[in-house]
């Protein structure tokens, strides 16, 4: 929201959030004084189908846990983890953390993104396939 703010409404942009409560206030503010399009904000739950989504969850648990792992030295398994929320925030609390650095196992992505995408499975890329289309109907 403060982006967006910061360079006015002069900027025809598409905003993709994580399904979240914190920040949607401001963005509905953003729409409401016309710096925004209502269509132009994609939240990844929607993408998702679910309530809430975070970009993390458009891969399967067990392809996001190989970058997390890879990542952080770790060796977390699916079954460690409590719950149906995002994967973020099952990582966390099984770490016993408020958050980690979700910054690393994107590196992990970056580095070794030949290797990741051939590994990657049918239901992770039509996922992304999914997320890019509604992108796509917004411009």
């Amino acid at each position: 929201p403060t982006f967006v703010a910061l360079l006015g409404s002069h900027l025809d942009v598409t905003v993709l959030l994580d399904s979240r409560k914190e920040g949607h206030q401001r963005l509905s503010r953003l729409v409401k004084n016309g710096y925004l399009a209502k269509k132009r904000i994609i939240l990844i739950g929607d993408v998702l189908g679910k309530a809430t989504g975070d970009i993390e969850d458009l891969f399967e648990v067990q392809e996001y846990l190989e970058l997390y792992n890879k990542a952080f030295s770790s060796s977390v398994a699916q079954s460690q983890l409590n719950g149906s929320d995002a994967i973020v925030s099952r990582l966390a609390r099984h770490m016993k953390v408020e958050r980690f650095d979700h910054g690393r196992p994107a590196d992990v992505l970056l580095r070794d993104r030949e290797e990741v995408l051939q590994n990657l499975s049918e239901a992770t890329f039509l996922r992304f396939e999914k997320l890019f289309e509604t992108i796509n109907k917004t411009i």
